[in-house]
């Protein structure tokens, strides 16, 4: 990953713009504006506006805009790369991989901009969500990898297979709520009573 360790957001609250450089406040601010309303209605402009800054300096720092959302497809794979290292590979297998998958899912929890930017760049319909996909899939592919060379991960399901349940465990449950939460509140259900997403993936 590319830019300094200031610009590396931890997982949960963002920390006051003034202890951030001028170039994670950019992207902070890319990823919530393109999360909210889409990069195709965010203009450079609308970015430097809302983080106070002039138009130059995001293209001293980003080039181009494709290269403002290069820079923001990498914020959010530093920030599930940042939430994985908070936990230890301690324990029995099945605990180690279980904190894994709530740590990911705590820090999408706690950053729901970047919930709503991976949905809208996975649904895009000229691919650019593509990148960000694939370097999602590569990151959680080597977590896979380093967890079964450890004997933290079972070596009897295919590797592919673990790849997409840890994917789906992680944050497939998040992107369903939304989906539960309008259905919920067609049937005119008690808060307090809806169903709960649980998913498991299956292997053939």
């Amino acid at each position: 990953m590319t830019g300094s360790a200031a610009d590396r957001r931890t997982p949960g609250p963002r920390p006051p713009d003034g202890e951030l450089t001028a170039r994670a406040r950019i992207r902070n601010a890319a990823l919530e504006l393109y999360s909210e309303h889409g990069e195709d209605r965010v203009s450079m402009r609308k970015v430097a506006s809302e983080v106070g800054v002039t138009i130059g300096l995001i293209q001293h720092h980003f080039g181009t805009k494709d290269g403002l959302r290069r820079a923001v497809d990498e914020l959010v794979v530093e920030q599930v790369v940042a939430a994985l290292g908070t936990v230890e590979h301690t324990g029995p297998a099945a605990e180690v991989v279980a904190a894994r998958d709530a740590a990911v899912r705590a820090m999408l929890r706690e950053n729901p901009q970047a919930v709503k930017y991976i949905n809208r760049a996975l649904i895009e319909p000229d691919g650019r969500g593509a990148s960000l996909l694939g370097a999602i899939v590569d990151l959680t592919t080597r977590e896979v990898e380093g967890l079964r060379r450890g004997g933290h991960a079972s070596t009897r399901t295919s590797d592919k297979v673990q790849v997409v349940r840890t994917l789906m465990h992680q944050v497939g449950e998040l992107f369903l709520e939304p989906v539960v939460a309008a259905i919920w509140a067609q049937v005119d259900g008690e808060p307090d009573e809806r169903p709960s997403i649980g998913i498991a993936v299956e292997s053939r």
